[in-house]
């Protein structure tokens, strides 16, 4: 089976995948082209590619039991569903966003009108800790840590036809993410040479600069020129020095690719250091502060974090979207155009 099959077609759970030669092979041409197709240029790349992708496609399989449950968005949702009450503001809010997604009523148009849609809703997410006032038994207290928690910029995202292909385009972007990290490592090495070699032009040619200055009769003579002194010339040598043996480490554009199958090998071999997904389930009261004991209400949600240079989390929740929230867009934004003539 190939790569995207396995993605896209109806398959067992996946943590019931087998890993067959097809799927490994498969992923590794799949992570070669995302990344670099040179890369089939290095001696026995597949074989050493083969190890680390099947560890990263374990973790992947592994991540299925990380997914919050699916939840039912409908009309009534966001009064009758904690979790929706605490990513929305007001129903009208969550009325907009579903009403207004383009790609969800775009999806809905080519599917069929009998079909389940399935759809993860993203956001942005942090958790606040401040002090505050609460209730300590009978007795109101202040100052009391607090951690609140921020779901802004609801989207939503990767429709589907039934549950597990969801899951399937969630663990497809899954790998992506990881093919990104590895870009982003090949990408910083590039920046790092380029660096390297314009800061080596600009010493070899400030150096030549006052050879020519110091060495001429002018400024022997007491002219315009200017008189270097040894120790700058000598400065200005030994910084040349370590710029090319900075530039030596890195090596030749030989050991380029080398280098890069590397560092696609170190990601694969350890996903769960540059990606995680967490299942949280915390009980908030009506301003989305965590609440102890059996107080306030259970919301559920999953966390993903990934550690590229710009470290992010992302909350999500996968949906069950009910048709009946699809294509009021254009009539909330001409009510909302209204309300301000």
């Amino acid at each position: 089976m190939g790569l995207l099959d396995w993605f896209r077609q109806s398959t067992p759970s996946l943590g019931d995948e087998r890993l067959s030669p097809d799927l490994i092979n498969n992923t590794i041409a799949y992570l070669v082209k995302m990344t670099d197709s040179r890369l089939t240029l290095v001696p026995r790349y597949h074989e050493r590619l083969s190890g680390p992708v099947r560890i990263c496609l374990e973790f992947l399989m592994a991540r299925r039991g990380d997914m919050p449950a699916v939840h039912d968005a409908t009309a009534l949702a966001w009064s009758l569903d904690p979790s929706l009450h605490a990513f929305f503001g007001a129903a009208d809010s969550m009325q907009e966003v579903f009403g207004s997604c383009d790609s969800l009523r775009n999806y809905a148009a080519q599917s069929s009108p009998l079909d389940p849609i399935y759809a993860v809703l993203a956001m942005e997410y942090e958790e606040n800790r401040h002090f505050g006032v609460g209730m300590q038994g009978q007795m109101v207290v202040r100052d009391v840590a607090q951690t609140a928690l921020s779901f802004r910029q609801p989207r939503l995202r990767l429709f589907a036809r039934t549950e597990q292909d969801l899951w399937r385009s969630v663990a497809r972007r899954l790998l992506d993410e990881l093919a990104v990290t590895a870009l982003e490592h090949m990408e910083g090495e590039q920046a790092q040479r380029r660096e390297l070699a314009e800061q080596r032009q600009l010493i070899s040619a400030r150096l030549a600069t006052f050879r020519q200055r110091g060495a001429g009769a002018d400024s022997f003579l007491g002219g315009d020129g200017l008189l270097v002194s040894n120790d700058d010339s000598h400065a200005l040598l030994q910084k040349l020095e370590e710029n090319e043996a900075e530039l030596a480490a890195l090596g030749g554009s030989e050991d380029l690719l080398e280098r890069q199958l590397g560092y696609l090998m170190e990601v694969l071999t350890e996903p769960a250091k540059h990606l995680q997904i967490e299942r949280r389930t915390v009980r908030l009261d009506s301003m989305n502060v965590v609440c102890e004991g059996h107080s306030g209400e259970e919301v559920e949600f999953g966390v993903v974090s990934f550690t590229r240079q710009l470290p992010q989390r992302r909350a999500f929740l996968p949906l069950r979207v009910d048709r009946s929230l699809i294509g009021e867009g254009r009539k909330l934004k001409l009510d909302s155009a209204e309300r301000w003539l």
